[in-house]
């Protein structure tokens, strides 16, 4: 068994936001799965990007924002969750006045270079 807390994570700057992995595949004994958080300081975004294998599921922890499904808006509190397949395209926008955490569970994921941004496509 292994057991952790929010305010114990080690939260890793990743552009204007921060993630921390909480179970790693290895963890989970399951290849290809991870379970991280995301936090995003108000007004903070993660740009739209999509996934060509990898299938993730949001949920809310904390606070209040949007999150974008292949442009479909969708105002999101805590516990709040959704299911996003590959290819779909997503974002992520601190939309409230605290911060925006998000847990996220992965599955299928090959690693970094399934990460594909919007802006890049175009």
């Amino acid at each position: 068994m292994k057991r952790g807390n929010l305010a114990d994570v080690e939260w890793q700057g990743r552009f204007d936001w921060q993630k921390a992995i909480l179970f790693n595949e290895e963890d989970l004994e399951a290849k290809g799965s991870k379970m991280q958080v995301i936090k995003l300081q108000p007004g903070g975004v993660i740009e739209p990007h999509y996934h060509k294998v990898r299938t993730e599921v949001f949920y809310v922890l904390k606070g209040q924002g949007s999150i974008l499904l292949n442009g479909d808006e969708f105002q999101s509190k805590e516990d709040d969750f959704f299911l996003c397949q590959p290819n779909t395209t997503h974002e992520f926008r601190n939309t409230g006045t605290d911060e925006f955490i998000v847990g996220i569970f992965r599955t299928n994921d090959p690693g970094d270079a399934d990460m594909l941004w919007v802006k890049d496509k175009e």
